[in-house]
């Protein structure tokens, strides 16, 4: 197996045998001591830094719900452009539809699915499975919920065809189906496999740019320090917003008129 041609996006601490790893960050392998780093640090929804056409699979697994829809649109269309002709991607993520049902069915054990379960940082309770449901949905970086519809219709604009739902570890790439087993087993009551070939048709979407701040100490602060400024309470204006300069004047004015 050469190692160079199997991708796995998003790998965090996680590691598959004959895969280079791409992540955005070095911090999930830093906490487990024992994790080598990933092979490729970068920003999978930006850059792979690969060649044109030198890849012949792509995995991820629990990572694509963590991208917007325009993050998501980029990297595909990223992942189309190292993919060699009829190469692979495969993507494991939770399920919106699987969720529903859950919540509908309500036959989980719920001390084992909050055990088990990605649930959100909310300050609430989770004392049921209306509860469960609301975590799963609103988990803190969740961005945009995929079922086979959003996915099918992503992969489509991205120039992938051939688009079906997989079973757990059913790969069209046999040399690599134990590690995928291997790697989605936790994966079976919640998540969603789907697998897609690179097609020769052109792609009908482009790349989204990023929009950075346009206030300046903002733009520098997010560009060289990847800090962003946000309000401590998010439905008022903050500094140096000009509408924070605006309440001000409007409140003094108010009280000023009494």
């Amino acid at each position: 197996m050469n190692k160079s041609e199997y991708l796995y996006v998003g790998c965090g601490n996680h590691r598959m045998k004959g895969f280079t790893h791409a992540d955005i960050s070095v911090y999930k392998a830093y906490k487990k001591q024992t994790i080598e780093q990933p092979e490729i640090i970068c920003d999978i929804t930006k850059k792979i830094p690969l060649k044109n056409k030198t890849v012949k699979f792509i995995f991820s697994r629990d990572t694509l719900e963590h991208l917007t829809w325009k993050e998501l649109i980029n990297h595909f269309i990223e992942c189309n452009r190292i993919l060699k002709e009829n190469g692979i991607i495969r993507m494991s993520f939770p399920s919106f539809d699987k969720m529903i049902e859950r919540y509908k069915n309500k036959d989980e054990d719920l001390e084992q699915a909050i055990k088990n379960s990605e649930v959100s940082t909310l300050k609430a309770p989770i004392e049921n499975h209306t509860d469960l449901f609301i975590s799963r949905i609103l988990y803190h970086d969740h961005y945009y919920l995929h079922n086979f519809d959003t996915m099918n219709r992503a992969l489509s604009k991205c120039g992938f065809t051939d688009i079906q739902i997989k079973s757990v570890g059913d790969t069209s790439v046999p040399e690599i189906k134990d590690e995928i087993l291997k790697s989605e087993i936790t994966e079976q009551k919640l998540g969603l496999q789907i697998e897609a070939k690179k097609s020769n048709k052109n792609i009908d979407i482009k790349k989204f740019d990023e929009k950075l701040p346009g206030n300046f100490i903002k733009y520098f602060l997010v560009k060289y320090f990847n800090i962003d400024i946000k309000p401590f309470y998010k439905r008022k204006p903050m500094f140096p917003n000009r509408y924070w300069f605006l309440e001000k004047i409007i409140l003094i004015k108010k009280k000023l008129n009494r």
